[in-house]
């Protein structure tokens, strides 16, 4: 099985209508900065105590990429849009408790403040 990298490696290659229902390809920069995340991500879950988590990427139907893995106690989402939004969706498995945000592009900063804070905070927990 393709490891996530190699499968969004393999998202240069979808065009217009991948799906055969009009869905849209992912941009080269949004798979480029999926890549990085997902690195980031696989680091983050490799040390960890809890060791090695599993991590999925997926495209979207209207161009962007959705990464989504567990560690022991949330489920979490990311989803990277063709707009240069990012939006997270957080999954409490103890409660049931489910946070969302999404992120606006700035018109002077190429990665919005707040993802960087939500990245520090997801570090430090």
């Amino acid at each position: 099985m393709a490891t996530p990298i190699e499968q969004l490696a393999s998202m240069r290659s979808l065009e217009e209508n991948w799906d055969g229902y009009g869905a849209a390809a992912p941009q080269a920069n949004l798979i480029d900065l999926a890549q990085e995340f997902t690195r980031l991500i696989e680091t983050v879950l490799r040390n960890t105590a809890a060791g090695p988590g599993i991590l999925h990427v997926s495209p979207t139907r209207v161009g962007g990429i959705l990464i989504d893995w567990e560690d022991s106690g949330m489920q979490h989402e990311v989803e990277l849009n063709p707009d240069c939004s990012i939006g997270f969706l957080h999954l409490n498995k103890a409660t049931g408790q489910i946070q969302t945000r999404k992120f606006l592009p700035g018109t002077q900063a190429v990665v919005h403040p707040g993802f960087l804070q939500e990245l520090r905070q997801l570090l430090a927990a």
